[in-house]
Protein backbone atom coordinates (compact mmCIF):
# COMPACT_ATOMS: atom_id res chain seq x y z
CA UNK A 1 0.00 0.00 0.00
CA UNK A 2 2.37 2.58 1.06
CA UNK A 3 4.76 1.88 -2.32
CA UNK A 4 1.60 2.63 -4.34
CA UNK A 5 1.27 5.82 -2.52
CA UNK A 6 4.84 6.25 -2.97
CA UNK A 7 4.70 5.58 -6.57
CA UNK A 8 1.74 8.01 -7.19
CA UNK A 9 3.60 10.71 -5.77
CA UNK A 10 3.74 11.11 -2.19
CA UNK A 11 6.63 11.37 0.12
CA UNK A 12 5.79 11.74 3.67
CA UNK A 13 4.10 8.79 5.19
CA UNK A 14 2.85 8.43 8.61
CA UNK A 15 1.77 5.18 10.25
CA UNK A 16 -0.81 5.83 13.48
CA UNK A 17 1.31 3.92 16.69
CA UNK A 18 -2.86 2.86 17.05
CA UNK A 19 -2.86 0.90 14.03
CA UNK A 20 -1.80 -3.07 14.50
CA UNK A 21 2.15 -3.43 14.40
CA UNK A 22 2.90 0.30 14.13
CA UNK A 23 6.46 -0.20 14.81
CA UNK A 24 6.99 -3.20 12.86
CA UNK A 25 5.31 -1.96 9.72
CA UNK A 26 7.46 1.26 10.14
CA UNK A 27 10.75 -0.49 10.46
CA UNK A 28 9.17 -2.46 7.13
CA UNK A 29 8.95 0.79 5.24
CA UNK A 30 12.21 2.11 6.22
CA UNK A 31 13.64 -1.28 4.48
CA UNK A 32 11.61 -1.19 1.44
CA UNK A 33 11.94 2.85 0.70
CA UNK A 34 15.20 4.10 1.69
CA UNK A 35 14.13 7.62 0.14
CA UNK A 36 10.98 8.33 1.56
CA UNK A 37 9.97 10.18 4.54
CA UNK A 38 8.51 7.84 7.15
CA UNK A 39 7.17 8.61 10.67
CA UNK A 40 4.61 7.87 13.41
CA UNK A 41 1.12 9.73 13.72
CA UNK A 42 -0.90 9.35 17.19
CA UNK A 43 2.54 9.87 19.45
CA UNK A 44 1.73 10.85 23.22
CA UNK A 45 5.19 9.88 25.22
CA UNK A 46 8.63 10.40 25.00
CA UNK A 47 8.52 6.59 25.17
CA UNK A 48 6.85 6.30 21.85
CA UNK A 49 9.33 9.23 20.26
CA UNK A 50 11.96 6.75 21.21
CA UNK A 51 10.22 3.60 19.74
CA UNK A 52 9.39 5.89 17.01
CA UNK A 53 13.42 6.91 15.99
CA UNK A 54 14.63 3.12 16.87
CA UNK A 55 12.89 1.66 14.09
CA UNK A 56 13.98 4.36 11.55
CA UNK A 57 11.08 6.77 11.93
CA UNK A 58 12.24 10.33 10.78
CA UNK A 59 9.31 12.15 12.03
CA UNK A 60 6.37 12.17 14.56
CA UNK A 61 2.73 13.76 14.35
CA UNK A 62 0.93 14.23 17.58
CA UNK A 63 -2.33 15.11 18.50
CA UNK A 64 -1.61 17.27 20.81
CA UNK A 65 1.31 20.05 22.08
CA UNK A 66 3.42 17.67 24.30
CA UNK A 67 6.38 19.36 25.69
CA UNK A 68 8.14 16.45 26.59
CA UNK A 69 7.05 14.57 23.35
CA UNK A 70 8.59 17.60 21.13
CA UNK A 71 11.86 17.34 23.39
CA UNK A 72 12.52 13.89 23.10
CA UNK A 73 12.17 14.16 19.06
CA UNK A 74 14.37 17.15 18.79
CA UNK A 75 16.89 15.90 21.14
CA UNK A 76 16.84 12.64 18.26
CA UNK A 77 16.93 14.42 15.76
CA UNK A 78 13.20 14.40 14.13
CA UNK A 79 10.61 16.58 12.74
CA UNK A 80 7.79 17.35 14.90
CA UNK A 81 4.43 17.74 13.79
CA UNK A 82 2.14 18.48 17.01
CA UNK A 83 -1.44 18.81 16.36
CA UNK A 84 -3.35 21.96 17.88
CA UNK A 85 -6.51 23.84 17.07
CA UNK A 86 -6.49 27.53 18.29
CA UNK A 87 -4.11 30.19 17.43
CA UNK A 88 -3.28 29.90 20.72
CA UNK A 89 -2.09 26.36 20.74
CA UNK A 90 -0.57 27.03 17.33
CA UNK A 91 1.67 29.58 18.62
CA UNK A 92 2.54 27.25 21.54
CA UNK A 93 3.74 24.72 19.55
CA UNK A 94 5.89 27.02 17.62
CA UNK A 95 7.24 28.36 20.82
CA UNK A 96 8.01 24.46 21.45
CA UNK A 97 10.05 24.66 18.60
CA UNK A 98 7.36 22.39 15.96
CA UNK A 99 8.93 22.04 12.67
CA UNK A 100 4.85 22.38 11.56
CA UNK A 101 1.91 22.52 13.26
CA UNK A 102 -0.67 20.17 12.23
CA UNK A 103 -4.36 21.91 12.65
CA UNK A 104 -7.14 19.43 13.54
CA UNK A 105 -9.54 19.18 13.05
CA UNK A 106 -9.45 21.36 9.83
CA UNK A 107 -12.34 20.98 8.18
CA UNK A 108 -14.51 21.24 11.05
CA UNK A 109 -12.30 24.26 12.52
CA UNK A 110 -13.88 26.54 9.41
CA UNK A 111 -11.76 24.79 6.66
CA UNK A 112 -9.80 26.75 4.34
CA UNK A 113 -10.96 29.90 5.26
CA UNK A 114 -10.15 29.33 9.08
CA UNK A 115 -6.28 28.53 7.84
CA UNK A 116 -6.44 31.88 5.54
CA UNK A 117 -7.93 34.17 8.82
CA UNK A 118 -5.20 32.97 11.12
CA UNK A 119 -2.01 32.91 9.60
CA UNK A 120 -1.42 36.66 8.95
CA UNK A 121 -1.66 37.60 12.92
CA UNK A 122 0.28 34.56 13.47
CA UNK A 123 2.85 35.44 11.06
CA UNK A 124 2.53 33.03 8.67
CA UNK A 125 3.41 30.16 10.52
CA UNK A 126 3.75 26.24 8.80
CA UNK A 127 0.41 24.79 8.68
CA UNK A 128 -0.64 21.26 7.91
CA UNK A 129 -4.03 20.77 7.92
CA UNK A 130 -5.48 17.26 8.93
CA UNK A 131 -8.84 16.14 9.47
CA UNK A 132 -11.73 16.59 6.40
CA UNK A 133 -8.68 16.83 3.85
CA UNK A 134 -9.37 15.44 0.91
CA UNK A 135 -9.73 15.80 -3.05
CA UNK A 136 -11.91 18.35 -2.74
CA UNK A 137 -10.61 20.53 -0.56
CA UNK A 138 -6.70 19.84 -0.70
CA UNK A 139 -5.57 21.88 -3.37
CA UNK A 140 -8.05 24.82 -1.63
CA UNK A 141 -5.65 23.92 1.47
CA UNK A 142 -2.35 24.76 -0.15
CA UNK A 143 -4.00 27.81 -1.61
CA UNK A 144 -5.11 29.12 1.60
CA UNK A 145 -1.27 28.78 2.91
CA UNK A 146 -0.67 25.00 4.41
CA UNK A 147 2.51 23.85 3.41
CA UNK A 148 1.13 20.47 2.95
CA UNK A 149 -2.33 18.84 3.68
CA UNK A 150 -2.84 15.45 5.91
CA UNK A 151 -5.00 12.91 4.19
CA UNK A 152 -6.00 9.44 5.41
CA UNK A 153 -8.84 7.53 4.42
CA UNK A 154 -9.59 9.46 1.06
CA UNK A 155 -5.76 7.80 -0.18
CA UNK A 156 -6.37 4.53 2.28
CA UNK A 157 -9.77 3.34 2.59
CA UNK A 158 -10.32 1.11 5.31
CA UNK A 159 -12.55 -1.14 2.64
CA UNK A 160 -8.97 -1.14 0.86
CA UNK A 161 -6.81 -2.24 3.48
CA UNK A 162 -9.00 -4.96 5.30
CA UNK A 163 -8.73 -6.53 1.88
CA UNK A 164 -4.73 -5.57 0.72
CA UNK A 165 -6.23 -4.02 -2.48
CA UNK A 166 -3.33 -1.79 -3.63
CA UNK A 167 -5.30 -0.65 -6.62
CA UNK A 168 -7.97 1.35 -4.92
CA UNK A 169 -5.07 3.19 -2.85
CA UNK A 170 -2.81 3.51 -6.37
CA UNK A 171 -5.65 4.67 -8.47
CA UNK A 172 -6.58 7.29 -5.09
CA UNK A 173 -3.43 8.80 -4.78
CA UNK A 174 -2.79 9.30 -8.59
CA UNK A 175 -6.52 10.80 -8.26
CA UNK A 176 -5.12 12.74 -5.18
CA UNK A 177 -2.30 14.36 -7.33
CA UNK A 178 -3.95 15.26 -10.22
CA UNK A 179 -5.94 17.71 -8.53
CA UNK A 180 -3.68 19.28 -6.08
CA UNK A 181 -1.06 20.44 -8.90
Amino acid sequence: MVVAAVESGFRFIEITLDSPEALKMIASVVRECPGLFIGAGTVHTADEVRKVAEVGGRFIVAPVISESVLRTAHELGMATFPGAATPTEIQTAIDLGATAVKVFPAEQLGGPAYLEAIRSPLRNPKLIPTGGVDSTNAKQYLNAGAIAVGVGGSIFPRAALDVGDVAAVKTAAAEFFKVIQ
